[in-house]
């Protein structure tokens, strides 16, 4: 199963429809699987007084303003998904009926939140900063009482964050702790690398910070990736994946001929005489041209040396011929 791109547009709209419309396009454009926003009414999620009131309210988009950009990403042809960041953004969310509800880390432990959206019976992704694993247990319960479709993203709160405080290990924590539950990485880092460790660590989804310009007015444009930037970085992954290829052990498709041509068969060590007895010494383990072999599918390797000792050679053979079924028999 090919890794899921989420292009986070979060509130990169500016509060401004057409600037949506815009990170719609360009998400499809650069490769993502899904282009995701921030439904939310700021009023409702944030006390007077606090200094975030006037960021969330001057990149607030209302309802009518989600379903314009909803039409237009089902037009363009790129899955729109949203996160909910208070119960009016969760009944927005079944409002425009998007597939998944997103729960961003600081509402974790938002239980009367968990509870509307286990109501909703939609698929969720969770998000994971911040918390503890006893933490993610309680909200993974409460959710799974309206659904079992659950995806965790493994992710830090800082952003952007350092590398030192990523802990990427947790991805496989998370796998074992929950086995029957996806386990995403969301990433608020600065370059490819967090990206590629977290792909390489069984994460199926990645979703990353996504602005159309880094010099934009806004609080989160400064650490979002570009579009030229987010086409590089999911080429990356996708290179990434290519390299994990598949988990079972056998020779790739590349490596059967190989197979047979780099290995060791027995050789002559000297030239030996029709009817004469192999001793021990008079035959080499060596490589040869494997396709120049009278009889391939004859030919004896390192592990049948002890086995043909004593046996009788039926033909001439010169120093460097392959010893095999059709030139040497038991000795009666």
């Amino acid at each position: 199963m090919s890794v899921k791109i989420i292009a986070e547009g979060e509130i990169n709209h500016n509060g401004d429809v057409e600037i949506a419309k815009k990170l719609v396009e360009s998400a499809k454009e650069c490769g993502a699987d899904y282009i995701k926003f921030q439904c939310f009414v700021a009023k409702n999620f944030v006390a007077p007084g606090s200094s975030f009131l006037s960021i969330f309210e001057d990149n607030e988009m209302s309802l009518e303003d989600f379903k314009a950009v909803k039409i237009h990403a089902e037009k363009v042809g790129i899955a729109m998904i949203s996160t909910a960041s208070d119960l009016l953004g969760l009944e927005m969310i079944e409002a425009l009926d998007l597939p998944v509800i997103k729960v961003g880390s600081t509402n974790l432990t938002n239980e009367p939140l968990l509870e509307g959206i286990a109501k909703a019976g939609r698929p969720v992704w969770l998000s994971t900063g911040a918390s503890t694993l006893g933490e993610v247990e309680r909200a993974v319960e409460i959710v799974s009482s309206g659904t079992t479709d659950i995806t965790l993203f493994h992710c830090t709160v800082q952003y952007p964050a350092k590398d030192d405080q990523l802990n990427l290990r947790a991805i496989p924590t998370l796998k074992a702790a929950f086995p029957d539950l996806e386990v995403a990485y969301s990433d608020h880092t600065v370059g490819n690398h967090a990206a590629i460790a977290a792909v390489t660590l069984g994460a199926t989804m990645i979703e990353k910070h996504f602005t159309l310009d880094n010099d934009m007015e806004g609080p989160d444009h400064g650490f979002s990736i570009n579009p030229e930037n987010f086409k590089t970085y999911i080429q990356d992954i996708r290179t990434t994946e290519t390299i994990l290829g598949s988990a079972r052990k056998a020779p790739s498709s590349d490596e059967v001929p190989l197979r047979l041509s780099a290995r060791r068969y027995i050789t002559t060590g000297r030239a030996i005489a029709k009817g004469e007895k192999i001793e021990a010494g008079m035959v080499l383990s060596r490589r040869i041209d494997v396709g120049q072999a009278k009889n391939p599918g004859l030919l004896l390797t390192p592990a049948d040396e002890a086995k043909i000792v004593g046996w009788t050679i039926t033909e001439d053979l010169a120093d460097g011929d392959a010893v095999t079924l059709a030139n040497c028999r038991p000795t009666v």
